[in-house]
C-alpha cells in the first residue's frame, strides 16, 4: 500500500481510493455497506489500440478477474434495495450476465451509451466502429430511479386540454443514451490530450453523475473497484456523495488523486 495505507483500516472505507487489488479490498468490505456501484472491470483482453499515434499501455490487470467471484463479492458488499451499473463488452455479455444472475443479482437492461469519439478501433476495414458501451444494470432488490433535473420534457410542463400539466423534468430514461440531450460515455481525444490523460477508457465525468444522482442519494457510498483515472470518485465528490475503490495501477493511482484533488481545490473536473 502506499502513504503507509492499511486496508484494513476500516475507518479509511469512505472517499478512499486504495492502491490494492480489487478482489482484496473487497473482501474487507462489509456485507451491505455500499449504496451504489458504477465500475468497469477489466475483460481479460490485454487491451491496447495499436492505431493511433501515441499508444497507450497495456491494462494492468486486464488478463482478466474471476468474475464470478466479483458478482458475488459485489453483491455481498451491496446494500438491499440498491442499484448496480457493470461496464461490459459485447462478446462479454452472455458470461458476465450469468455470473451477475447467480450472484442474485435482478438484471434489468443493458444500456447502450453513445462514447464522446465518434467511429472507433480496430480493423475498421473488416468490422464496425464500436461507438457505444454497454452496461449491465442490475438490482438488488428494488428501488426506484430518483426524481432528478437532468433531462428536461420535451413538453415543457404544458398541460393537454382536460389534465394536468406534464412534470417539467422526465422521470423515465431509455436504455440506449443517443444524442445531443445525453452525456457520452467518454471523453473524445481533443479532451484527453488538452488534459494529458492518456488512458483507453476515460469515463465522462457528467455521464457518471447522471447514474449517480438517478440510482443514489446524497452522503450514499458509491463503489468502484477499477477506479482508473478516478472519474467515478470525481462524479461522487460532485454529487455529494462518497466514494470508495482500489487501482492496481500505480501511474492511473496517482492521476486519480491529482484529479481529485484539483476538484476538491478547484471545483472543476
Amino acid at each position: 500500500m502506499e502513504n503507509g495505507q492499511q486496508i484494513s483500516d476500516f475507518a479509511n472505507l469512505h472517499d478512499q481510493i486504495y492502491h490494492a487489488d480489487c478482489m482484496e479490498l473487497m473482501a474487507h468490505i462489509p456485507n451491505g455497506f455500499v449504496s451504489l456501484i458504477l465500475t468497469d472491470p477489466p475483460y481479460g483482453i490485454s487491451y491496447q489500440n495499436h492505431f493511433t499515434r501515441k499508444k497507450h499501455q497495456i491494462l494492468e490487470g486486464d488478463t482478466g478477474i474471476d468474475y464470478e467471484r466479483f458478482a458475488w463479492e459485489s453483491y455481498r458488499i451491496l446494500a438491499d434495495n440498491a442499484h448496480a451499473y457493470f461496464f461490459t463488452r459485447f462478446d462479454c455479455y452472455p458470461y458476465h450476465y450469468d455470473c451477475l444472475k447467480q450472484a442474485g443479482f435482478q438484471i434489468k437492461n443493458c444500456l447502450v451509451i453513445e462514447k464522446g469519439n465518434v467511429g472507433g478501433i480496430g480493423d475498421l476495414q473488416g468490422s464496425f466502429a464500436n461507438n457505444a458501451e454497454w452496461l449491465i444494470f442490475c438490482q438488488k432488490g428494488r428501488r426506484v430511479f430518483n426524481r432528478t433535473t437532468l433531462l428536461p420534457n420535451r413538453y415543457g410542463g404544458m398541460p393537454h386540454a382536460g389534465r394536468k400539466p406534464y412534470r417539467e423534468y422526465k422521470s423515465r430514461f431509455p436504455a440506449c443514451w443517443f444524442g445531443e440531450e445525453y452525456p457520452k460515455a467518454t471523453y473524445n481525444s481533443s479532451w484527453l490530450r488538452k488534459h494529458q490523460i492518456f488512458h483507453p477508457t476515460v469515463k465522462n465525468v457528467e455521464f457518471l453523475s447522471w447514474l449517480i444522482q438517478i440510482s443514489s442519494l446524497p452522503e450514499e457510498l458509491v463503489f468502484d473497484g477499477f477506479m482508473g483515472t478516478g472519474s467515478t470518485a470525481l462524479a461522487a465528490i460532485i454529487n455529494g456523495r462518497s466514494y470508495l475503490g482500489a487501482e492496481i495501477s500505480g501511474d492511473y493511482y496517482a492521476l486519480a488523486q491529482k484529479r481529485i484533488k484539483e476538484v476538491s481545490e478547484n471545483g472543476g473536473y
